[in-house]
C-alpha cells in the first residue's frame, strides 16, 4: 500500500512539475519601448475628427426592415444622398483626388489610384446605414440619438460605433495624407455600403460583383468587427486589440408543432397541444448545445493573451492538454466567452393561437443559430432534427443562411502590417486574432482575397460595448483621433507589403 502511495505521489509531483514548467516557459508581457514600439506622433486633433463624426450622426441613414412605412424609406434615401454630399463638402481633397462611383443607388465606391497598377489594391470598408431606435426607448437616451451631441468625452448617437466612426476616421486620414502631398503606390479602395444592416445585398454585394467583373484582386480588406478592449477581458489589464480573422455564419430554423386544436374546455394533455409540443421542442434544442472546444482562433487568441495573464490563468492556458474542460466551463459561463467556442442557439420569434379559448392547431418558433467555423448549415439542421425527435414538429430552414467565413492567415505579411500599425499607434497593446460572432459585409470580398480582417481601433470599455445596436450608443472622442491615426499609418506603410521590404 505504501509503495502505491509513493508511486501516486511521484506521478502527482511529476505532473505538477510539468504543469508549472510549461507555465514558466511563457514570457511575461512587458514589451520594451524601443523604436519598434514607440508611438507614431499623432497628426490628428481628436476633437476635430470627433466633430466630423458628430455631423455624420445627424444624417438619419436608417435601414428599415422590409415592409416599412414608405415615408420612412423615402426619408432614409434622402439622408443617404445628403450624407454623400456632406462627404464631398467636408473632404474636398479626397473628393477631388478619388474617383467616386454610386452603386446600388446609394452605396459608394471610391478609388484612390496608386502609381503602380501592378500592385493589388487594398479595400477599406464600412457602412453608412444604422439600425432604428427601438420604439419606446427614446426616453432612455442621455442625448438625442441623432443630435450628435459631444459631452462627457463622448460623441453620442446612433451610428457612432456602428459604423460612421470608421468612415470618418478613414476619410480624415485620407484627407490629411492628400493635403500633405502623399501619393500611394498601391491603389486604395473605399467601399461604404448603405444596407449592411439588412444583409448588404444591394450595397457591398454589388460593389464586390463590380470589382470581380473588372478582374480586380485585392491585397487585403479591412472592415468593422474588432475593437481595442480596455478592462473587458478578465485578468487582462493591458489594452487588447481584437482583429477579426473570421466571422460566424448563421441560419434560422423554424419549428412548427401540430395538434388537433379545438375548444379550450376540452383540451388534450398539455404536452400534446401544439404550444406544449413546441415548448418541449424548444427545450430539447436548448438542452442539446453544440460542442464547445478551444481550437483554431480561440486557441490562438488565448495563446496570444497568455503573457499578459496572471500566473494562475497562465497556468491553465499553458496546459490546456490537462485543463481544457475547466477553461471551457469558465468561458461558457459568459455569453461572449461561450459564443467564441460554439454555435449558439437563440429563439427569437414565436407565434401560436389567436383566441384565449381556442387550442391552436399549429405553433411556431424561429431559432437563430450563429455557426462556429467547425460547423456547417447542414450539420446544424441535422443537429436540430435529432434534438427535436418528434414527427409532429416540422423542422425547416426559414432562410438560406450563410456559411461561416474562411479564416484569414495570421502568419502572412498583411496581418503583420495591421499588427505593426496597431503597435505604432498604441505601444503596449496586445494584438490578438478574434472570431467575429456577428456578420459583416466583408464576406462579399472573400472571392477577391484570402486576407479579410475586421478591426476599427476604437477603445471600448465594458459599458461602451453595450451601445452596439443599443441605447446610448457613443464613441469616445479620444478614439476618433486614434482611428484616424490608424488608417493614416496603415496607408502610409503599405510599401512594407512589397517583396524584400522590412
Amino acid at each position: 500500500m505504501f509503495r502505491i502511495f509513493i508511486g501516486l505521489l511521484a506521478i502527482v509531483l511529476v505532473l505538477a512539475g510539468v504543469v508549472v514548467g510549461r507555465t514558466l516557459m511563457v514570457p511575461v508581457n512587458s514589451p520594451p519601448i524601443t523604436s519598434e514600439h514607440a508611438a507614431t506622433p499623432s497628426t490628428f486633433d481628436a476633437a476635430v475628427v470627433a466633430a466630423h463624426l458628430s455631423e455624420a450622426v445627424k444624417f438619419r441613414t436608417i435601414s428599415w426592415q422590409e415592409g416599412a412605412d414608405a415615408a420612412d424609406e423615402a426619408a432614409s434615401q434622402a439622408a443617404f444622398v445628403a450624407f454623400r454630399d456632406w462627404i464631398a463638402a467636408t473632404y474636398p481633397q479626397f473628393a477631388n483626388t478619388a474617383t467616386r462611383e454610386i452603386v446600388g443607388d446609394y452605396s459608394l465606391l471610391f478609388t484612390w489610384a496608386g502609381s503602380d497598377p501592378a500592385l493589388k489594391p487594398i479595400l477599406l470598408m464600412s457602412h453608412m446605414d444604422v439600425v432604428p431606435i427601438a420604439p419606446g426607448s427614446e426616453k432612455n437616451w442621455t442625448h438625442d440619438p441623432f443630435a450628435g451631441e459631444i459631452a462627457d468625452g463622448f460623441v453620442w448617437g446612433r451610428g457612432t460605433l456602428d459604423t460612421k466612426g470608421g468612415i470618418v476616421g478613414m476619410l480624415d486620414a485620407a484627407e490629411a495624407l492628400i493635403a500633405s502631398g502623399f501619393k500611394p503606390k498601391r491603389t486604395i479602395l473605399f467601399a461604404f455600403g448603405h444596407d449592411e444592416e439588412k444583409g448588404g445585398a444591394n450595397g457591398n454585394a454589388k460593389i464586390s460583383a463590380l470589382l470581380a467583373a473588372r478582374n480586380v484582386k485585392l491585397e487585403f480588406v479591412d472592415d468593422e468587427g474588432g475593437v481595442i478592449t480596455n478592462g473587458v477581458l478578465p485578468g487582462i489589464t493591458a489594452p487588447v486589440a481584437l482583429v477579426g480573422i473570421a466571422e460566424k455564419g448563421f441560419v434560422s430554423i423554424e419549428l412548427t408543432a401540430h395538434s388537433q386544436g379545438g375548444h379550450s374546455s376540452l383540451p388534450v394533455p398539455v404536452a400534446e397541444t401544439a404550444i406544449g409540443r413546441l415548448a418541449r421542442a424548444i427545450m430539447r434544442v436548448g438542452d442539446a448545445p453544440f460542442e464547445s472546444k478551444i481550437d483554431g482562433i480561440a486557441r490562438d487568441q488565448l495563446s496570444s493573451l497568455m503573457p499578459a495573464m496572471p500566473f494562475e490563468r497562465r497556468l491553465l492556458i499553458a496546459n490546456l492538454w490537462l485543463f481544457e474542460p475547466l477553461v471551457v466551463r469558465a468561458m461558457n459561463a459568459s455569453p461572449a466567452g461561450g459564443a467564441s467556442l460554439h454555435t449558439t442557439i437563440a429563439p427569437t420569434i414565436i407565434s401560436g393561437g389567436n383566441k384565449e379559448n381556442v387550442l391552436p392547431p399549429d405553433a411556431k418558433v424561429t431559432i437563430n443559430f450563429r455557426i462556429h467555423p467547425r460547423d456547417t448549415i447542414d450539420s446544424v439542421v441535422a443537429h436540430v432534427r435529432q434534438a427535436v425527435d418528434d414527427d409532429q414538429v416540422d423542422v425547416n430552414v426559414s432562410n438560406k443562411g450563410r456559411a461561416p467565413s474562411p479564416v484569414s492567415n495570421v502568419d502572412g505579411p498583411q496581418y503583420a502590417l495591421i499588427r505593426r500599425t496597431l503597435n505604432k499607434i498604441m505601444p503596449g497593446v496586445i494584438v490578438v486574432p478574434n472570431l467575429v460572432v456577428a456578420g459583416t459585409d466583408s464576406r462579399y470580398y472573400q472571392r477577391l482575397t484570402d486576407n479579410v480582417f475586421r478591426m476599427v481601433p476604437a477603445v471600448m470599455g465594458p459599458d461602451d460595448l453595450k451601445g452596439f445596436h443599443g441605447t446610448n450608443e457613443r464613441m469616445p472622442v479620444a478614439s476618433m483621433g486614434l482611428i484616424a491615426q490608424f488608417y493614416s499609418t496603415l496607408i502610409s506603410s503599405l510599401d512594407e507589403l512589397e517583396p524584400g521590404a522590412n
